[in-house]
């Protein structure tokens, strides 16, 4: 028989623990971006790189040791996923393991929701869906309707994080001036149901394909307030510097804390310590399950460090 009521007291008892980011993309001090067991949203004009951003949190995780769900509900297609997450260096391997890697492009509501019910066996740490704004259509519901968005988003996106998964929605800004200012177009319902981070792209240095580009990320809401302490002061406060470089077929990424700050003295003994020493940023992500970020500045002070000595 299903408890009525909550035993506080088995919680308070076993030790309560803030929720806290442990999932998703890697900041350069180590900090991750997403919460587990909630839904996270990126939201943001078109080519503002929200997929780029929400690409790197999937790789970030996949080099940790993680597994990711992709859910392509805006129909991109499978060819485009695949080749931006093997340019971002994740493996044939990895993304050909489906204990590591799945990606679905549901057509229509009952797919999406056989999807997210194997999600429930298989439990993959994070999962994208690209985007929210076609999951209300998806369901014939009408994408002003707060009722109707509530409703889905509760056997959808809270329906996979109720699994312990990091869910990471990508959303399309709203178009006036005064929506803007609170998020996603279509309901407002959106952002209420948003438990996790809540984070606006906004381009800084504006991408293009061989050449990459920068974002800005800043936190519209936390629920939990962990990003929100570790990041600048004010109303939205800027929580990272995305960075994408591309050069000969390889992308490289950073999310960089919004005043930049070296990586700690810790990061440069860890890669000291390995045998045999390591060679590139892809070599210490694998072996340490280090984000990009983290693993490219300790390898640059490594390597500095190694000339000096």
């Amino acid at each position: 028989m299903t408890a009525k009521y909550v035993d506080a007291a088995a919680i308070l008892t076993a030790g309560h623990n803030p929720p806290m980011p442990a999932r998703g993309g890697q900041r350069s001090d180590g900090l991750r971006l997403l919460y587990p067991g909630a839904v996270n949203g990126l939201v943001g004009d078109p080519e503002s790189g929200k997929t780029l951003i929400a690409s790197a949190n999937a790789a970030d995780e996949l080099f940790g040791g993680g597994s990711v769900l992709w859910l392509d509900i805006d129909h991109n297609g499978p060819v485009a996923t695949l080749t931006r997450l093997r340019r971002y260096g994740v493996s044939v391997d990895v993304l050909s393991d489906s204990a590591r890697f799945r990606l679905a492009i549901p057509e229509d509501g009952p797919s999406l929701l056989a999807v997210i019910e194997d999600a429930r066996t298989w439990r993959p740490t994070v999962a994208v869906l690209d985007s929210v704004g076609e999951l209300l259509p998806m369901f014939g519901a009408s994408s002003n309707s707060a009722d109707e968005y509530t409703a889905i988003n509760q056997k959808t996106l809270a329906r996979l994080a109720s699994f312990g998964i990091a869910v990471l929605g990508i959303d399309h800004m709203a178009k006036g001036q005064g929506s803007r200012e609170y998020g996603a177009g279509g309901t407002v319902a959106k952002k209420r149901a948003i438990d996790g981070a809540y984070m606006r792209v906004t381009t800084a240095g504006g991408f293009s394909k061989g050449n990459g580009g920068s974002a800005q990320l800043s936190i519209l809401k936390d629920r939990h307030g962990a990003l929100r302490q570790a990041s600048t002061s004010g109303r939205e406060p800027y929580l990272t510097v995305f960075t994408l470089h591309e050069s000969n077929g390889v992308t490289n990424w950073r999310f960089d804390l919004p005043a930049q700050v070296p990586p700690t003295k810790s990061d440069v003994a860890a890669l000291i310590e390995l045998a045999p020493q390591p060679k590139s940023v892809r070599d210490v992500m694998t072996r340490l399950g280090w984000g990009n970020t983290r693993a490219m500045n300790a390898l640059r002070d490594f390597r500095g460090e190694i000339v000096t000595t």
